[in-house]
């Protein structure tokens, strides 16, 4: 009886431990995720400012530059070409921020997988076929 329970006891322990090495792993996941959402957002307010200041200097050195005919050309053009690149980073963005999410599902999808291993729904040749 005694030797059940101490079996008991180590079970119940490596599965505690188990649970706290995974949740630990997820607050890594999400710190990192956290980090890097904060640098982007800084990079993109740095880019665009940078992009807005460029586009003025570049219409006013465009305005003194061409005939009134061309500027007419030039300018729907420039608005049309930088829309679809706005257009562009929008999907890049979204796809970015769509992957990023994969992190932290696969940390709590491992930790359900570890669980079942642990209640015996899932043996080591489940693991063994999976990598």
């Amino acid at each position: 009886m005694s030797s059940q329970i101490n079996s008991l006891k180590e079970l119940l322990h490596t599965v505690t431990e188990l649970v706290f090495v995974r949740a630990k792993m997820a607050r890594l996941e999400f710190v990192a995720q956290k980090e890097r959402m904060v640098r982007l957002g800084i990079l993109a307010f740095m880019a665009v400012m940078l992009f807005l200041m460029s586009y003025i200097s570049l219409l006013f050195g465009l305005n003194s530059v061409l005939s009134p005919a061309a500027k007419i050309w030039v300018f729907f053009a420039l608005s049309a070409v930088l829309c679809l690149l706005m257009i562009w980073a929008f999907w890049s963005i979204s796809r970015n921020l769509a992957g990023q999410r994969q992190f932290l599902a696969n940390t709590l999808h491992e930790l359900q997988e570890d669980v079942a291993y642990v209640q015996g729904k899932k043996t080591m040749a489940d693991w063994s076929a999976k990598e």
